[in-house]
């Protein structure tokens, strides 16, 4: 029986997964014994094979997009994407949208906001460390509400790569995702942005397509809740 490559973590909302790219049924039954025999909660399957038959249930998967934006001079990342915030590149701004995101600092990049804007979100797991290994130049975007933050972007400037946003619970209407993608986008240094996104619906993509982004990949998820 051919056996994928799986790795063991916790995800967002503290239970644990076993997950792997499975390229069909034989693999995913592997993923399965191996989840078992390690006593994890869940099974998270990544790949276009129908595995309802085994008891899996489909969920939004990984999804990258891709588009172009407008291409800003080089400067530094901190200082680009402040200027973003501020510019909200030059969008109409729907009152108070573009003013309350800001690049967060080390202090309130925490674990536990990270955890809190992507928990229940299929695909995301807790970081095995903190702070997280990221590129140089990755600055994380917070868009603030009621007085504190509620929703984080990563942007890689450099490289035009983006994260897809993230909010706590009672913050995930699509206004807000829309306003933390739009300032990640206009952050970013190059003329195309690629944007990767885990468990994000119909209504995310459609903020997204509303931004010019348009889908290059998707790879459907899968999870075996092991604990019924």
């Amino acid at each position: 029986m051919p056996s994928p490559d799986i790795v063991f973590g916790l995800s967002a909302d503290g239970r644990t997964v076993a997950e792997a790219v499975v390229a069909d049924v034989s693999e995913a039954e592997s993923l399965l014994a191996a989840a078992r025999d390690a006593g994890s909660d869940v099974a998270w399957a990544h790949g276009p094979a129908d595995l309802s038959a085994l008891g899996f249930d489909r969920r939004w998967g990984y999804r990258r997009l891709a588009g172009r934006t407008r291409h800003a001079a080089a400067r530094p990342a901190g200082e680009q994407a402040s200027a973003a915030c501020a510019a909200g590149d030059d969008q109409p701004r729907e009152p108070g949208s573009a003013g309350d995101v800001a690049p967060l600092s080390a202090q309130e990049d925490s674990a536990e906001l990270c955890a809190a804007a992507f928990r229940g979100q299929w695909g995301h797991k807790t970081p095995g460390q903190w702070p997280p290994d990221l590129a140089p130049g990755t600055v994380t975007l917070g868009l603030r509400r009621d007085g504190r933050t509620v929703g984080i972007c990563r942007v890689e400037p450099a490289d035009g790569l983006i994260d897809a946003p993230g909010r706590v619970a009672e913050y995930r209407d699509a206004t807000g995702y829309a306003i933390l993608l739009r300032a990640a986008m206009a952050a970013v240094q190059t003329p195309a942005v690629t944007v990767h996104s885990w468990g994000d619906g119909p209504d995310r993509l459609e903020a997204c397509q509303r931004l010019g982004l348009s889908t290059a990949e998707y790879v459907p998820g899968w999870e075996f809740d092991l604990r019924q």
